[in-house]
């Protein structure tokens, strides 16, 4: 949705990021310039689209659905993945290629899970990088197909996210608004020089629905959260960051009914949460990877964690969805995991 703006900001005066050395794509303080171009908060999040995106819900069916979208490319097929072990989509990259299509996927350098993927792509031929240590972690997970369809979402391309029933619940949407699309390719382009080392030219985001860490998320996330007027449901990971857990409590002080799903019974914000009356439950029947944020009818997807460094370090993308027929299968899903959740111990 960007309009022509170019900034040039030399390599040199980018400073390497501190990266955790576990992989955990989380809460690691680290300083220096970040890339992206002005902070990316002059347009609303909620500028309606021109066709309303697909949502879907993993693990279900994610795998067979991950590699049709692979399949479907035709002439261009961009990746960025923080974590990528399964390899029959890394096979279906390679026959990609084989038929024509141009790849180039960027992944992330610490995550040792990368390790199970890298030598087909080396063998076969595709062009791939590991994404620039300026950033904490390069935790996104999208794709961009042809240039037309983009896939934003939770879920990385590991076991676990596509074992039926048990694995990781995670959140997308399959997205084919062009301003989207266009704004989610700068992304692209600009992570893809970076990780080559060119000069960066950052993307244009002055105006641009897209949640992107480390440009706008904090900002977006907060204000998607401090705009709920009658309910307001989480399902996350966990929730370390102070302003976002600041947040879902002024939410429930101003009388928005708030329900949180976690993880971790051990969860540093459940005792703030259920301090504040915020009923709290467990996930039982499966691992909670999602980043989901529903406020009244506006449901956040994307890769963002609440943590500090997720929304302001680490390079990440998310979007709110906010059409009914994307929204409703969202919400159906988060109501079905709260009825089985579990209250955690007192």
């Amino acid at each position: 949705m960007g309009k022509p703006f170019v900034v040039l900001l030399a390599a040199a005066t980018l400073l390497s990021a501190c990266r955790q050395e576990n992989g955990a794509g989380d809460d690691t303080v680290d300083s220096g310039v970040l890339p992206d171009g002005p902070d990316g908060v002059g347009c609303t999040a909620l500028s309606p689209r021109s066709v309303a995106p697909e949502a879907f819900v993993g693990p279900d069916g994610m795998e067979a659905k991950m590699g049709a979208l692979i399949d479907s490319a035709q002439h261009t097929l961009d990746i960025q993945m923080y974590l990528w072990t399964v390899t029959s989509l890394a096979n279906k990259v390679v026959a990609a290629k084989n038929r024509g299509v141009a790849i180039r996927i960027i992944l992330d350098p610490d995550e040792a899970g990368n390790n199970n993927v890298e030598p087909i792509f080396n063998s076969g031929g595709v062009n791939w990088k590991n994404s620039s240590t300026l950033y904490t972690f390069s935790h996104a997970k999208y794709l961009i197909i042809d240039g037309q369809t983009a896939v934003i979402m939770s879920m990385n391309f590991n076991v676990d996210a596509f074992r039926a029933g048990s694995g990781e619940r995670n959140y997308g949407i399959v997205d084919r608004d062009a301003e989207d699309v266009s704004d989610l390719q700068a992304i692209f382009e600009q992570d893809w020089a970076m990780a080559n080392g060119q000069p960066v030219m950052p993307a244009n985001l002055t105006c641009t629905r897209l949640v992107v860490s480390p440009t706008n998320s904090k900002a977006r996330l907060l204000a998607h959260i401090n705009s709920a007027q009658s309910t307001l449901d989480v399902e996350l990971m966990y929730i370390s960051e102070d302003s976002v857990r600041m947040a879902i409590g002024a939410a429930k002080s101003r009388g928005v009914t708030v329900r949180a799903i976690l993880e971790d019974p051990q969860d540093e914000s459940i005792p703030y949460l259920k301090g504040l009356g915020i009923p709290v439950r467990i996930a039982d029947t499966f691992y909670l990877h999602s980043k989901l944020i529903i406020a009244d009818q506006v449901a956040f997807v994307g890769s963002e964690n609440m943590s500090f460094t997720s929304l302001t370090k680490n390079r990440e993308v998310g979007a709110l969805v906010f059409e009914p027929s994307a929204f409703a299968p969202i919400k159906a899903q988060f109501d079905k995991d709260w009825t089985t959740g579990t209250t955690p111990a007192p």
